[in-house]
Parts: C-alpha cells; structure tokens; sequence
C-alpha cells in the first residue's frame, strides 16, 4: 500500500488542530458577475410599493391617497412646446391619443383634463381647443372672434388677457406648456367684424 503524505507547514506544526481563534472564516461570495446581486433591494422595494398601494386603498378606496392623477401631471416636469397655428389645431380634442391645448395670446395651456365636460368634442367650451382665441377671451364672440388678432381693441381691453392667463396658470388642473407662433398679420389685413 502507498501512502501519501503530507507536507506540513510551519503554523502547523506548532497547533495541528484549528481552533476558533486561528480558523478560517468563510468569504462571503460574490455573483457570477463578480458584483453585489440586486434581488433583496429590488424585493423591498416592491414590498414597499405593495405596502402604500395597499394602505391607499384602505383608507381612501383609490390607489393615489384620493389625489387626481390628471391633477398630479401639472406637477410633473416638461419640455416646453413651441408650435405654429397649424399644429396647434392638431390638439383640439377630437383625437383621444393628443392632449388637449388652447392659447391666449400666443401663451399654450394643456386642458386635458377638462376634455370630458368642456373643451373635448360637444363640450362647452370647445371652440376654444386648437385655437389662439385671445380675441374672444376679450369680446366674448365666441363665433367670429376666435383669433389671436388684437388690432382694434383697447390697451385697457388688451390687459385684461391677464385674468384669463392667470386663471389657467394657477388652475388645479390646467397648466402652461409652452408657446404658439403665429403669422404676422399682414398689415393690410381687415379688422375683425365687431361683435354683434
């Protein structure tokens, strides 16, 4: 019979049986990848999610603590739009894959939220979608006066834009996006009919 031998070393031989104090302690081991594995993070996180969605609905029967998420869109950070006449009326509510927009005096508001009761097809306020109507937001000519054209009109009047802008950029729900360049207005172009 052979028998094998083997070599020992200098620590053995002065302690041959390993005790706590000079064991080796196991190496925690890493991935495949050589980096920290992500499932425990990622499985917390979910548990996290799960816990929050769950306690919403407990107590408030929706899943977003009773917010709006229309409304929690005014809140959410953008690129600002610029877009000419034409492509403004692209965004006039009658495709339910765009938002809705309108314009005062040149300044672009996202009404989306409000597609279903006013500015959508057959809504209220409608003919203001798609549209720059800073004239009618003055005259209240809602039928010929849905333009951005303010020639003719007061300085007093031409103000008064302000509290229709202010009313958009301060709504819940309704928020600025950008802004829409028009043509400019030849200069011997007629007036708008006055209101009648």
């Amino acid at each position: 019979m052979s028998e094998i031998r083997q070599r020992k070393t200098a620590g053995a031989a002065s302690n041959p049986t390993p005790t706590p104090a000079n064991a080796k302690k196991p190496v925690p081991q890493a991935n495949k990848n050589g980096g920290f594995t992500c499932m425990p993070l990622l499985l917390a996180l979910v548990l996290i999610i799960g816990a929050t969605l769950s306690t919403s609905f407990v107590l408030t029967k929706t899943l977003t603590f009773g917010y709006d998420p229309q409304a929690l869109r005014k809140h959410l950070p953008r690129q600002r739009i610029t877009l000419t006449t034409e492509e403004l009326k692209q965004y006039d509510g009658k495709d339910p894959t765009k938002p809705v927009y309108l314009a005062i005096n040149g300044r672009v508001y996202d009404v989306t939220a409000g597609r279903d009761k006013y500015y959508g097809p057959g809504g209220g306020y409608s003919f203001f979608s798609g549209v720059d109507a800073a004239r009618a937001y003055i005259t209240g000519c809602f039928q010929t006066h849905l333009t951005h054209d303010l020639r003719g009109l007061s300085q007093a009047e031409i103000d008064s834009l302000s509290t229709w802008s202010d009313f958009y950029e301060k709504h819940d729900i309704y928020f600025y996006v950008g802004q829409v360049v028009h043509e400019p207005i030849p200069d011997d172009a007629p007036l708008p009919e006055p209101c009648s």
